[in-house]
Protein backbone atom coordinates (compact mmCIF):
# COMPACT_ATOMS: atom_id res chain seq x y z
CA UNK A 1 0.00 0.00 0.00
CA UNK A 2 3.04 2.54 0.98
CA UNK A 3 4.60 1.58 -2.44
CA UNK A 4 1.28 2.31 -4.68
CA UNK A 5 0.47 5.25 -2.96
CA UNK A 6 4.35 6.74 -3.23
CA UNK A 7 4.06 6.12 -6.95
CA UNK A 8 0.45 7.86 -7.07
CA UNK A 9 1.01 10.59 -5.70
CA UNK A 10 3.74 12.01 -7.97
CA UNK A 11 1.74 11.17 -11.10
CA UNK A 12 -1.19 13.03 -9.79
CA UNK A 13 0.79 15.49 -9.14
CA UNK A 14 1.92 15.41 -12.39
CA UNK A 15 -1.27 14.80 -14.04
CA UNK A 16 -2.38 17.95 -12.27
CA UNK A 17 0.21 20.53 -14.00
CA UNK A 18 -0.17 18.96 -17.23
CA UNK A 19 -3.74 20.00 -17.09
CA UNK A 20 -3.35 23.28 -15.84
CA UNK A 21 -0.21 24.13 -18.29
CA UNK A 22 -3.36 23.22 -21.05
CA UNK A 23 -5.29 25.32 -20.14
CA UNK A 24 -2.74 28.06 -19.85
CA UNK A 25 -1.54 26.65 -23.80
CA UNK A 26 -5.06 27.05 -25.17
CA UNK A 27 -5.32 30.56 -23.20
CA UNK A 28 -2.43 31.74 -24.60
CA UNK A 29 -3.07 30.86 -28.01
CA UNK A 30 -6.07 32.73 -27.91
CA UNK A 31 -5.12 35.83 -26.53
CA UNK A 32 -2.21 35.67 -29.82
CA UNK A 33 -5.35 35.28 -31.94
CA UNK A 34 -6.70 38.17 -30.82
CA UNK A 35 -3.24 40.26 -30.84
CA UNK A 36 -2.67 40.43 -27.37
CA UNK A 37 0.90 39.40 -27.06
CA UNK A 38 1.97 40.63 -23.77
CA UNK A 39 -0.61 38.42 -22.38
CA UNK A 40 -0.10 35.61 -24.55
CA UNK A 41 4.19 35.54 -23.61
CA UNK A 42 2.75 35.48 -19.91
CA UNK A 43 0.34 32.66 -20.34
CA UNK A 44 2.95 30.50 -22.49
CA UNK A 45 5.82 31.22 -20.33
CA UNK A 46 3.46 29.97 -17.30
CA UNK A 47 2.45 26.92 -18.99
CA UNK A 48 6.01 25.81 -20.24
CA UNK A 49 7.17 26.36 -16.13
CA UNK A 50 4.32 23.61 -15.45
CA UNK A 51 5.12 21.30 -18.45
CA UNK A 52 8.09 21.85 -20.45
CA UNK A 53 6.81 20.77 -23.56
CA UNK A 54 8.85 21.88 -27.32
CA UNK A 55 5.09 22.64 -28.79
CA UNK A 56 5.00 25.38 -25.83
CA UNK A 57 8.20 26.51 -26.84
CA UNK A 58 7.65 26.97 -30.39
CA UNK A 59 4.53 28.56 -30.15
CA UNK A 60 6.12 30.65 -27.12
CA UNK A 61 8.71 31.60 -29.62
CA UNK A 62 6.67 33.04 -32.18
CA UNK A 63 5.12 35.82 -29.20
CA UNK A 64 8.03 36.65 -28.24
CA UNK A 65 8.95 37.51 -31.81
CA UNK A 66 5.49 39.41 -32.33
CA UNK A 67 6.88 41.29 -29.69
CA UNK A 68 10.17 42.39 -30.74
CA UNK A 69 11.76 40.25 -27.99
CA UNK A 70 14.29 38.50 -30.00
CA UNK A 71 16.84 37.17 -27.73
CA UNK A 72 13.91 35.61 -26.38
CA UNK A 73 12.41 34.33 -29.55
CA UNK A 74 15.93 33.29 -30.76
CA UNK A 75 16.66 31.11 -27.54
CA UNK A 76 13.17 29.49 -27.65
CA UNK A 77 13.34 28.63 -31.30
CA UNK A 78 17.05 27.36 -30.97
CA UNK A 79 15.42 25.06 -27.74
CA UNK A 80 12.62 23.79 -29.21
CA UNK A 81 14.83 22.85 -32.40
CA UNK A 82 16.84 20.65 -30.41
CA UNK A 83 13.96 19.08 -29.12
CA UNK A 84 11.57 18.78 -31.44
CA UNK A 85 11.46 15.52 -34.18
CA UNK A 86 14.33 16.23 -36.30
CA UNK A 87 13.50 16.57 -39.99
CA UNK A 88 9.83 17.27 -38.68
CA UNK A 89 7.66 20.37 -39.86
CA UNK A 90 7.96 21.99 -36.53
CA UNK A 91 11.52 21.85 -36.14
CA UNK A 92 12.53 23.03 -39.79
CA UNK A 93 10.45 26.13 -39.05
CA UNK A 94 12.01 26.56 -35.40
CA UNK A 95 15.45 25.97 -36.69
CA UNK A 96 14.44 28.76 -39.31
CA UNK A 97 13.69 31.36 -37.26
CA UNK A 98 16.83 30.85 -34.93
CA UNK A 99 18.89 31.54 -38.01
CA UNK A 100 16.45 34.15 -38.85
CA UNK A 101 16.59 35.94 -36.20
CA UNK A 102 20.47 35.48 -35.30
CA UNK A 103 21.58 38.39 -37.44
CA UNK A 104 19.29 40.73 -35.83
CA UNK A 105 20.57 39.82 -31.89
CA UNK A 106 21.12 42.73 -29.85
CA UNK A 107 24.16 41.62 -27.64
CA UNK A 108 26.00 43.48 -24.35
CA UNK A 109 29.26 42.78 -23.24
CA UNK A 110 30.51 42.99 -19.36
CA UNK A 111 33.58 43.87 -19.03
CA UNK A 112 36.06 43.97 -15.17
CA UNK A 113 38.34 46.14 -14.11
CA UNK A 114 41.23 46.08 -12.78
CA UNK A 115 40.47 42.66 -12.42
CA UNK A 116 37.57 39.69 -12.20
CA UNK A 117 36.82 38.25 -8.76
CA UNK A 118 36.44 34.59 -8.83
CA UNK A 119 33.20 34.54 -7.49
CA UNK A 120 31.69 37.38 -9.27
CA UNK A 121 27.95 36.65 -10.46
CA UNK A 122 26.53 38.67 -13.23
CA UNK A 123 22.26 38.86 -13.27
CA UNK A 124 20.13 41.02 -16.36
CA UNK A 125 16.93 41.83 -14.74
CA UNK A 126 15.04 38.64 -13.54
CA UNK A 127 16.93 36.53 -14.77
CA UNK A 128 19.25 33.47 -13.77
CA UNK A 129 22.21 34.74 -13.11
CA UNK A 130 25.65 34.39 -14.72
CA UNK A 131 29.35 33.03 -13.43
CA UNK A 132 32.65 34.28 -14.48
CA UNK A 133 32.70 32.72 -17.84
CA UNK A 134 30.25 35.35 -19.17
CA UNK A 135 32.82 38.46 -18.61
CA UNK A 136 33.97 39.42 -21.76
CA UNK A 137 31.66 37.27 -24.11
CA UNK A 138 28.05 38.60 -26.25
CA UNK A 139 25.23 38.08 -24.31
CA UNK A 140 21.61 38.66 -26.34
CA UNK A 141 19.65 40.33 -24.80
CA UNK A 142 16.01 42.01 -25.90
CA UNK A 143 15.49 45.58 -27.42
CA UNK A 144 14.53 48.00 -24.39
CA UNK A 145 15.14 49.12 -20.51
CA UNK A 146 17.50 46.42 -18.58
CA UNK A 147 19.02 46.68 -15.34
CA UNK A 148 22.32 45.17 -14.38
CA UNK A 149 23.70 43.74 -10.70
CA UNK A 150 26.94 42.55 -10.60
CA UNK A 151 27.94 40.88 -7.01
CA UNK A 152 31.38 39.30 -5.35
CA UNK A 153 32.53 38.48 -2.13
CA UNK A 154 34.26 41.34 -0.29
CA UNK A 155 32.96 44.60 -3.16
CA UNK A 156 29.88 46.59 -3.17
CA UNK A 157 27.27 45.93 -5.29
CA UNK A 158 27.48 47.43 -8.86
CA UNK A 159 24.10 48.29 -10.22
CA UNK A 160 23.64 50.04 -14.13
CA UNK A 161 20.42 50.54 -15.81
CA UNK A 162 20.90 50.77 -19.67
CA UNK A 163 18.55 50.65 -22.77
CA UNK A 164 18.98 48.80 -25.49
CA UNK A 165 18.23 49.98 -29.14
CA UNK A 166 17.27 48.43 -32.27
CA UNK A 167 19.78 49.17 -34.94
CA UNK A 168 22.36 50.69 -32.68
CA UNK A 169 26.03 49.25 -32.76
CA UNK A 170 26.35 45.83 -30.84
CA UNK A 171 27.86 44.65 -28.70
CA UNK A 172 27.13 47.29 -25.62
CA UNK A 173 30.19 47.65 -23.72
CA UNK A 174 29.09 47.92 -19.99
CA UNK A 175 32.23 48.67 -17.89
CA UNK A 176 32.18 47.39 -13.97
CA UNK A 177 34.59 48.81 -11.69
CA UNK A 178 33.69 47.19 -8.34
CA UNK A 179 34.26 49.02 -4.80
CA UNK A 180 36.05 47.26 -2.13
CA UNK A 181 34.40 46.98 1.31
CA UNK A 182 36.14 48.63 4.28
CA UNK A 183 37.13 46.13 7.05
CA UNK A 184 34.47 47.71 9.35
CA UNK A 185 31.84 46.80 6.59
CA UNK A 186 33.19 42.91 6.33
CA UNK A 187 33.39 42.73 10.29
CA UNK A 188 29.72 43.78 10.31
CA UNK A 189 28.60 41.27 7.43
CA UNK A 190 30.19 38.54 9.16
CA UNK A 191 28.72 39.33 12.76
CA UNK A 192 25.48 39.39 11.27
CA UNK A 193 25.53 36.10 8.84
CA UNK A 194 25.45 38.83 5.73
CA UNK A 195 22.28 38.98 5.81
CA UNK A 196 20.03 42.47 6.30
CA UNK A 197 20.88 46.00 6.03
CA UNK A 198 23.54 46.23 8.61
CA UNK A 199 24.42 49.55 10.25
CA UNK A 200 28.08 49.80 10.51
CA UNK A 201 29.28 52.02 13.58
CA UNK A 202 33.19 52.92 14.61
CA UNK A 203 33.82 50.87 18.36
CA UNK A 204 34.26 52.69 20.56
CA UNK A 205 37.31 52.95 22.65
CA UNK A 206 38.97 54.61 25.21
CA UNK A 207 42.32 55.17 27.49
CA UNK A 208 43.08 52.21 29.60
CA UNK A 209 43.60 52.55 33.27
CA UNK A 210 47.24 52.32 32.88
CA UNK A 211 47.49 54.82 29.89
CA UNK A 212 45.11 57.18 32.40
CA UNK A 213 47.45 56.73 35.42
CA UNK A 214 50.33 57.22 33.25
CA UNK A 215 48.83 60.34 31.67
CA UNK A 216 48.36 61.87 35.23
CA UNK A 217 52.07 60.35 36.22
CA UNK A 218 53.15 62.97 33.30
CA UNK A 219 51.34 65.96 34.33
CA UNK A 220 52.24 65.29 38.16
CA UNK A 221 56.00 64.53 37.39
CA UNK A 222 56.01 67.88 35.10
CA UNK A 223 54.63 69.85 37.89
CA UNK A 224 57.19 68.54 40.30
CA UNK A 225 60.42 69.05 37.79
CA UNK A 226 58.97 72.52 37.20
CA UNK A 227 59.11 73.25 40.97
CA UNK A 228 62.61 71.80 40.93
CA UNK A 229 63.67 74.09 38.37
CA UNK A 230 62.36 77.43 39.75
CA UNK A 231 64.16 76.42 43.04
CA UNK A 232 66.95 76.01 40.92
CA UNK A 233 66.78 79.63 39.43
CA UNK A 234 65.93 80.81 43.00
CA UNK A 235 69.50 79.49 44.09
CA UNK A 236 71.59 81.16 41.58
CA UNK A 237 69.59 84.37 42.31
CA UNK A 238 69.95 84.00 46.35
CA UNK A 239 73.82 83.10 45.76
CA UNK A 240 74.48 86.06 43.40
CA UNK A 241 72.81 88.42 45.50
CA UNK A 242 74.92 87.10 48.77
CA UNK A 243 78.18 87.03 46.65
CA UNK A 244 76.89 90.64 45.40
CA UNK A 245 77.06 91.64 48.68
CA UNK A 246 79.46 90.11 50.87
CA UNK A 247 81.99 91.54 48.31
CA UNK A 248 80.53 95.04 49.04
CA UNK A 249 81.02 93.88 52.86
CA UNK A 250 84.82 93.42 52.47
CA UNK A 251 85.41 96.43 49.83
CA UNK A 252 88.25 97.69 51.49
CA UNK A 253 87.97 95.29 54.62
CA UNK A 254 88.75 91.71 53.07
CA UNK A 255 88.34 90.46 56.52
CA UNK A 256 85.14 91.69 57.23
CA UNK A 257 83.17 89.10 55.86
CA UNK A 258 85.13 86.30 55.30
CA UNK A 259 82.55 83.15 54.94
CA UNK A 260 79.02 82.96 54.03
CA UNK A 261 78.26 79.85 55.94
CA UNK A 262 75.77 80.75 59.13
CA UNK A 263 77.81 78.67 61.12
CA UNK A 264 81.00 80.09 61.37
CA UNK A 265 79.55 83.50 63.02
CA UNK A 266 78.04 84.11 66.52
CA UNK A 267 78.97 80.59 67.79
CA UNK A 268 81.76 79.35 70.83
CA UNK A 269 84.70 80.90 69.97
CA UNK A 270 83.44 82.47 67.05
CA UNK A 271 83.02 86.06 66.28
CA UNK A 272 79.58 87.61 66.85
CA UNK A 273 76.68 87.27 64.17
CA UNK A 274 77.29 89.92 61.45
CA UNK A 275 75.01 92.97 60.37
CA UNK A 276 74.93 95.08 57.60
CA UNK A 277 75.97 93.94 53.96
CA UNK A 278 77.93 90.89 55.34
CA UNK A 279 74.50 89.71 57.48
CA UNK A 280 72.37 90.17 54.17
CA UNK A 281 75.00 88.36 52.55
CA UNK A 282 74.99 85.18 55.22
CA UNK A 283 70.87 85.19 54.85
CA UNK A 284 71.33 85.27 50.94
CA UNK A 285 73.83 82.06 50.83
CA UNK A 286 71.23 80.25 53.64
CA UNK A 287 68.29 80.89 51.41
CA UNK A 288 70.36 79.62 48.31
CA UNK A 289 70.92 76.14 50.23
CA UNK A 290 68.03 75.67 51.30
CA UNK A 291 66.27 76.42 47.21
CA UNK A 292 69.18 74.06 45.69
CA UNK A 293 68.37 71.25 48.43
CA UNK A 294 64.59 71.86 47.52
CA UNK A 295 65.62 71.60 44.05
CA UNK A 296 67.42 68.55 44.23
CA UNK A 297 64.79 66.67 46.22
CA UNK A 298 62.14 68.00 43.73
CA UNK A 299 64.66 66.79 40.90
CA UNK A 300 64.53 63.10 41.21
CA UNK A 301 61.13 62.12 42.46
CA UNK A 302 59.30 64.16 39.68
CA UNK A 303 62.38 62.47 37.16
CA UNK A 304 61.19 58.94 38.26
CA UNK A 305 57.31 60.26 38.23
CA UNK A 306 57.75 61.73 35.21
CA UNK A 307 59.46 58.86 33.45
CA UNK A 308 57.23 56.24 34.95
CA UNK A 309 54.29 58.18 33.21
CA UNK A 310 55.70 57.99 30.07
CA UNK A 311 56.41 54.56 29.88
CA UNK A 312 53.15 53.77 31.06
CA UNK A 313 51.17 56.08 28.85
CA UNK A 314 52.94 54.45 26.06
CA UNK A 315 52.65 50.97 27.07
CA UNK A 316 48.88 51.21 28.48
CA UNK A 317 47.33 51.37 25.11
CA UNK A 318 43.61 52.02 24.16
CA UNK A 319 40.66 49.78 25.29
CA UNK A 320 37.80 49.12 22.66
CA UNK A 321 34.49 48.42 24.17
CA UNK A 322 31.95 46.41 22.93
CA UNK A 323 29.10 44.21 24.34
CA UNK A 324 30.56 40.72 23.39
CA UNK A 325 33.87 42.13 25.17
CA UNK A 326 33.84 43.94 28.08
CA UNK A 327 36.70 46.17 28.41
CA UNK A 328 39.50 44.57 30.35
CA UNK A 329 40.21 45.40 33.87
CA UNK A 330 44.14 46.46 34.56
CA UNK A 331 45.54 45.43 37.56
CA UNK A 332 48.65 47.93 38.92
CA UNK A 333 50.21 47.22 42.59
CA UNK A 334 53.51 48.26 44.10
CA UNK A 335 55.75 45.70 45.29
CA UNK A 336 58.97 46.10 48.00
CA UNK A 337 62.32 45.23 46.83
CA UNK A 338 64.80 44.51 49.56
CA UNK A 339 68.35 43.18 49.52
CA UNK A 340 71.43 43.49 51.60
CA UNK A 341 73.28 45.41 49.71
CA UNK A 342 69.81 48.16 48.40
CA UNK A 343 65.63 48.49 49.37
CA UNK A 344 63.32 49.98 47.02
CA UNK A 345 59.82 49.55 45.48
CA UNK A 346 58.81 48.28 42.11
CA UNK A 347 55.52 49.34 40.54
CA UNK A 348 53.68 46.25 38.68
CA UNK A 349 51.37 46.37 36.35
CA UNK A 350 49.11 43.87 34.04
CA UNK A 351 47.80 45.89 30.70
Amino acid sequence: MVAFIATQVPLAAFAQNSAQAEVLFKEGQQLMAAQKYEEACKRLTASYKLDPQPNTELVQGVCFQKLGKTASAYNAFLDASSTLPKGGDAQKYAEGQAKALEGQLLKVKVTMQPTTPSDVSIQFDDEHARDKDFVDIDIALDPGDHDLKVTAGGKHDFTKHFTLKAGESSPHILIVNMVDKTKEELAAEHNTGGGGNVIVEKPETSWSTVKAIGFAGILLGGAVLIGSGVSFILTQVFQGNAVTLQGRANNGNPTACPSLNAKDYGGMGQPPTPSGDCGNAVSYHGQALAAQTAAIALLIPGAIIGVTGIIMFIAGGNVTKTPEKPAPAASLRIVPAISPTYAGVGLVGTF
